[in-house]
């Protein structure tokens, strides 16, 4: 992720621990970190063209 994002170690830790805190992401000992759910919807994203 460091280098694909051109970012340092600790912001990547950072974002793992805060996607964990979320609930998106499961890191498993010796296995990996895993994508385990989506984010929730917010009304500032768009609503596939309905109108209010």
């Amino acid at each position: 992720m460091t280098e694909l994002y051109k970012v340092s170690i600790g912001t990547a830790r950072r974002a793992i621990v805060e996607l964990r805190r979320r609930e998106l992401v499961a890191t498993l000992p010796a296995k990996g970190t895993y994508v385990i759910g989506a984010p929730e919807a917010t009304s500032s994203e768009p609503n596939d063209g309905e109108t209010a």
